[in-house]
């Protein structure tokens, strides 16, 4: 018989997610099909990051559950089991492909005495409040500097805010962030209702899709005028990159747009079904609400309150 492969390339971080789309796009086409003999191969991967690690594992559990394949194997190295077991996706993985229950209820925050929240699912039955859930992790390991601590609590809020507003099942938003004394990654995706179709219709736009995508990133924009933050989410983290020299990387059914140290960039790719958010934050010189207010002259930023409901 012959034998799917979904072969991953050697490196898997976000300078490579391109590629890793262009390999998985047919998936959102095989709901139902049960297709035996497929291997998903990971053994050739010797260089990913959180973003890697969230795709690899948003792969197997969009497969599973729409019964994409038939008892498929899972091919990996040393290499990629450690990375894996280190930002807590191992047992998730190992449910999903032993077809067990796993309990989203069971992720949390992970403490390995560094600021580290992997992986976390955003459930709609769960009332989240951003400062009594994040704040004291974030606070206890950079209290040196409270504008890091502003900052990074802002970004997580904001991406966490996006995703919830978009998603329709509890199982479908996972988010996971590492940082360190120089920087901060955050990493968000989901296989629902993605940017661009939700936000197409609001604007009544039928132009291209990298366009769309382009346009959440302008203060204002919003797929749900009445939510607690009026739009101001993604041009609010758009700005702090920029400002801090980050990345911004946002990926939704079939469009791209990355921010590179303020160097903007949009085109077409491969599908992914839903959206996937990257966020790179260099620690060197952080910056707050207050700081993009007084850039715009909007006091109003200082006031956003970030909540689920």
């Amino acid at each position: 018989m012959n034998e799917t492969k979904y072969i991953v390339p050697k490196s898997l971080d976000a300078n490579n997610i391109l590629d890793f789309l262009r390999m998985t796009e047919d998936v959102f086409k095989m709901k139902g099909q049960l297709i035996p003999n497929v291997m998903f191969d990971l053994s050739n991967v010797n260089r990913t990051n959180i973003l890697g690690l969230l795709l690899i594992y948003k792969f197997v559990e969009y497969t599973s559950i729409n019964d994409c394949f038939k008892n498929p194997l899972l091919q990996y190295n040393n290499y990629v089991e450690e990375e894996l077991k280190k930002y807590g996706f191992w047992e998730l993985l190992q449910a999903y492909m032993n077809e067990k229950e796993f309990n989203y209820r069971d992720l949390d925050f992970k403490d390995e005495g560094r600021f580290f929240i992997a992986p976390l699912a955003l459930l709609r039955e769960k009332k989240y409040n951003i400062e009594e859930s994040f704040l004291p992790k974030i606070e206890n390991y950079y209290a040196y500097d409270e504008k890091v601590v502003s900052m990074v609590l802002t970004c997580l809020g904001e991406v966490l805010l996006n995703f919830w507003e978009h998603a329709v099942n509890d199982t479908k938003s996972i988010i996971v962030a590492v940082g360190n004394k120089d920087k901060v990654e955050i990493a968000c995706a989901d296989t629902g209702n993605g940017i661009v179709s939700t936000l197409a219709p609001v604007l009544n736009y039928k132009g291209p899709k990298e366009n769309i995508l382009g346009k959440a990133l302008i203060k204002g924009i919003t797929s749900k005028k009445m939510t607690n933050h009026m739009g101001y989410g993604l041009w609010i983290l758009d700005e702090i990159v920029t400002a801090t020299q980050g990345k911004l990387h946002i990926y939704s059914e079939g469009a791209y747009i990355f921010n590179n140290h303020g160097k903007k960039i949009k085109g077409l790719c491969s599908f992914w079904q839903g959206t996937i958010i990257y966020l790179s934050l260099p620690l060197a010189n952080p910056k707050t609400l207050s700081d993009i207010a007084s850039v715009y002259d909007d006091d109003s930023l200082t006031e956003i309150k970030i909540k689920f409901e």
